[in-house]
């Protein structure tokens, strides 16, 4: 059985693996570079996460960095801010045209990535990965209270 601590190492290093590829396939179709923060910003605002709040939430990060982040976007033509067409008082993160263009050269860039890495580790790892990754692991752990820790010792 793999230690719970040491998986957090590999699931860092295979999304660092996937962030550096995209990274240079992107910049290789004469994409500017872009932070990871930057990347993780498009992927929130893509699945629907678009207010400012929700974006620094969800990144783990302060609203004034996730406003950093969101004028730096808007900068490079990736981002817009718009009306909330729910709540007037408030604004949300779209995705321009070249934003979307850009997302969908990411999009090839990762199907691409994908298909390397079934070529280096073998399609029915990736499958297994996929499986893994995407199964219902149900809520975050909030509390120890939460964690069935048999077999597990501290090395606080």
């Amino acid at each position: 059985m793999v230690r719970a601590a040491t998986l957090f190492i590999p699931l860092f290093e295979a999304f660092s693996w996937f962030d550096a590829g995209l990274q240079t396939l992107m910049t290789e179709a004469g994409w500017a570079e872009v932070s990871r923060s930057q990347t993780m910003a498009m992927i929130l605002v893509r699945q629907g996460c678009n207010r400012p709040a929700a974006i620094a939430r969800a990144l783990g990060i302060s609203r004034q960095s996730a406003s950093t982040i969101i004028a730096d976007m808007i900068e490079a033509g990736i981002f817009a801010m718009e009306p909330d067409p729910g709540d007037k008082r408030a604004k949300i993160v779209t995705i321009t045209p070249l934003g979307q263009k850009r997302a969908n050269d990411a999009r090839d860039a990762v199907f691409q990535l994908t298909a390397e890495l079934e070529r280096r580790i073998g399609r029915d790892n990736v499958a297994n990965l996929w499986n893994a990754l995407t199964a219902n692991w149900g809520p975050p752990v909030e509390s120890l209270r939460h964690v069935n820790r048999a077999g597990w010792k501290s090395s606080i």
